[in-house]
């Protein structure tokens, strides 16, 4: 039946509709006699139409799935998701639709019903799609975006249907390419959301109190927005207004980290704590499953919380996909006013608000949402900027009094309608989503006088093989003012972006493995004229060799490095450019070697600064394989100095769900290995750089400690001073050396 056989008139009707006449009486009784006076309106009453009849119940938008009907029915199948019309309150309409097309296989067995299985081909979107309702549906149309690959020009024709007091659907889609061939899909409605992900939290035992998961009222804090609408927050309720319905796993395991001589996480366990304790972690990836991980501190106690799961950057098995998992911690001061149930004062509200902001902007570093000043949005009001970096362009006020609680709307583009691979977990690599990211700061260009000098350096060669390291400096340029600057540098943190141009030409960003969240490092950097005060600089080793594409110095040739710096608000300072050199292989056996060297597992354990998880066992044999047979090379030093960094500390793995050490901080040997690029660097001094020289000693000095050798600890610094001083390093520097060896 038409929707004009059920509806003569199919556009709306206003109301309010008038009174029908009334039918007779039912049974014998005589109908009553007609008032004695006239009605208001004499002339007879028309029935209004059946307005009812297409009163729909629910939304058009969200997501519905169904398979092809047309060429050939039932080979392919269609995840379509529309957002073309209120869902429900606080969550916005974005004007998009999009999908998903996936290949459909059926096995058939004598017997037995067959065996079904779908294979996922590509994904596309169209961008603002015309829509024209009528009582009892809507039709969409639009020119189709397919997200990769080379296609015909394509149009769609969505047909969404209703009746009496039903919820939309199913939809029927019509592809038509140039030339005019046509498939068609007929989808049923599956939900008011667009996709969904499944969280899998564990805690550990130290922080097992409640409140364990964040629940916050929006009008418990009294900085907000005044006209923001009151309502109780949590994860499951964040996401769905992203159209994104989250739920969490009701078993939750409690992990025992009473182990002795333990008190904070490193990088390194919380990769080797995933890897053995998600449940989800086997099996085929990308699938919409996360892991959060409630922990007590990170061995960076500025560190709130921290995306910190790794890119397969070679693919295969036993190599973990990308952007799985994420851990906050709960000793974090700020949470050190959380408290269950309703919070007494503004302090306690404050801690439970950052503390669905710390879980909400983790999980969207795992949908591959990047921070909003990475994509030129400091003021963006969302979840993925700090609220200490919000640039406040018209005098608003602060990030909290602005924030709605929400992505902005092109992160919602990505979650929403986002190239599957780019946001489902273990999809592509971390940062290589989020809609309409661009390179732009690979190109960007220093015009006048800026206030900030980013400066890049390092040796000029690096052997093949050898980890590089790049040091990244901040300079006060100006004469007479101090600058407060956040000094942390390493991209982990998001206020730095590195780009790499590769000898063959390409230029890629830099991914860094791990996304921290935590509170700045600001440090007052003296105007030049005044640098007798304090320092006028700052400068931080960054290891540039392995990312979350994998690694980036793996061919012999010149490099051009470019680093973009991001301060407070819209501070945008380029780098100078950079070249690096990697020598050649010199021999067969070293080509044999760079085999095993450049995988997952050795680059790893190289960006972890050496781990005993047995998962990267055969990247940490490769390293000493290395160390052993190239003990006289830059390349055999550089990698002797990250073993003893793994020693220097004991290494500790859950195991039936409680957190043991499985081995012990090993300082002999640790010191043995840095005694060796010790002695390189007596026969090469090019070997480690000032920054690096430094390390080293700094790193001997604290395992003779270790082993109370007081003496040769204060020797050891003193001979870094002697050597520092012969090179040129700032007083200030020498300075506070020298005092650290007098408080030993």
């Amino acid at each position: 039946m038409s929707d004009t056989e059920l509806t003569p008139n199919p556009e709306p009707i206003p109301g309010p509709f008038p009174r029908p006449i009334p039918e007779p009486f039912p049974g014998p009784f005589p109908r009553p006699e007609p008032f004695p006076w006239p009605l208001p309106d004499p002339e007879p009453i028309p029935r209004p139409p059946d307005w009812w009849r297409c009163l729909r119940l629910g939304p058009v938008s969200g997501r519905y799935e169904g398979e092809m009907t047309v060429p050939t029915a039932g080979r392919y199948a269609l995840d379509l998701r529309m957002d073309i019309d209120p869902r429900y309150v606080n969550s916005p309409v974005i004007d998009r639709i999009s999908g998903d097309f996936y290949q459909v296989y059926r096995f058939a067995l004598p017997g037995r019903p067959p065996i079904m299985w779908r294979v996922y081909r590509e994904s596309w979107i169209v961008d603002r799609p015309q829509a024209n309702w009528s009582r009892c549906h809507v039709d969409i149309t639009g020119t189709v975006r397919f997200w990769k690959g080379v296609h015909p020009t394509t149009n769609i024709r969505v047909r969404i249907r209703w009746g009496a007091s039903t919820p939309a659907g199913p939809a029927e889609v019509t592809f038509t390419e140039a030339g005019g061939d046509t498939s068609s899909y007929s989808c049923a409605r599956k939900s008011d959301c667009v996709r969904d992900m499944t969280l899998e939290v564990d805690v550990c035992q130290s922080v097992n109190s409640e409140p364990v998961l964040p629940s916050y009222d929006t009008h418990w804090h009294n900085t907000r927005p005044a006209d923001l609408p009151q309502r109780v927050l949590t994860i499951e309720e964040s996401f769905r207004e992203a159209g994104i319905s989250a739920s969490i796993r009701p078993d939750r395991t409690i992990i025992d980290d009473s182990a002795p001589e333990f008190s904070s996480w490193s990088v390194a366990e919380l990769h080797d704590a995933m890897e053995t304790h998600f449940s989800q972690y086997p099996g085929t990836w990308p699938k919409w499953q996360m892991w959060g991980l409630l922990a007590g501190r990170f061995e960076s106690a500025g560190v709130a919380g921290i995306m910190f799961d790794a890119a397969a950057a070679y693919g295969g098995a036993g190599e973990p996909p990308d952007r799985q998992g994420f851990a906050v911690f709960r000793n974090h001061v700020w949470f050190n006013n959380l408290v269950e149930g309703v919070p007494a004062n503004q302090n306690q509200a404050g801690a439970m608000r950052d503390y669905l902001y710390t879980w909400v902007h983790e999980a969207g570093h795992a949908f591959n949402l990047l921070h909003s000043w990475n994509k030129n949005r400091p003021d963006s009001l969302s979840w993925m900027n700090y609220p200490w970096r919000y640039d406040n362009r018209n005098g608003a006020g602060s990030f909290w009094s602005n924030f709605r609680f929400r992505f902005d709307n092109e992160e919602l583009i990505h979650l929403r309608h986002g190239d599957r691979a780019s946001v489902i977990m273990g999809g592509d690599p971390w940062a290589s989503g989020g809609h309409l990211e661009d390179s732009s700061g690979a190109f960007a260009q220093l015009v006048g006088d800026a206030p900030i000098e980013f400066l890049l350096r390092s040796k000029e060669f690096f052997e093949f093989m050898e980890p590089v390291v790049v040091e990244f400096r901040l300079r006060n340029c100006l004469s007479d003012l101090p600058l407060d600057l956040d000094t942390r540098l390493n991209p982990e943190y998001g206020g730095v972006i590195v780009y790499i141009q590769r000898p063959d030409g390409r230029i890629a960003e830099h991914a860094p493995v791990f996304c921290k969240l935590g509170t700045p490092d600001i440090q007052t950097l003296q105007p030049r004229s005044e640098a007798t005060q304090g320092p006028d600089r700052y400068s931080e080793h960054v290891f540039l060799s392995y990312g979350g594409s994998g690694f980036n110095f793996d061919e012999p040739g010149e490099y051009l490095v470019r680093a973009v710096y991001q301060g407070v608000g819209d501070v945008l300072i380029p780098s100078n450019i950079h070249r690096v050199r990697v020598g050649r292989p010199f021999s067969r056996d070293e080509e044999r070697i760079a085999q095993d060297f450049f995988s997952y597992e050795t680059g790893m354990s190289l960006y972890l600064g050496g781990s005993s998880s047995a998962f990267l066992k055969k990247g940490m044999d490769t390293l000493e394989a290395v160390a052993d047979r190239y003990q006289q090379t830059a390349a055999g030093a550089q990698i002797c100095l990250v073993l003893a960094h793994n020693l220097e500390r004991p290494f500790f793995h859950i195991e039936k769900g409680k957190l043991a050490k499985t081995r012990s901080s090993s300082p002999t040997d640790a010191l043995a290995l840095t005694a060796r690029a010790a002695e390189q660097q007596k026969r090469d001094e090019t070997t480690f750089t000032n920054i690096g020289y430094h390390e080293l000693c700094r790193t001997r000095a604290n395992l003779m400690l270790a082993m109370g050798e007081k003496a040769d600890a204060k020797k050891e610094l003193r001979t870094l001073v002697q050597n520092l001083k012969k090179r040129g390093v700032n007083q200030s520097v020498l300075d506070q050396i020298e005092a650290d060896a007098e408080n030993l």
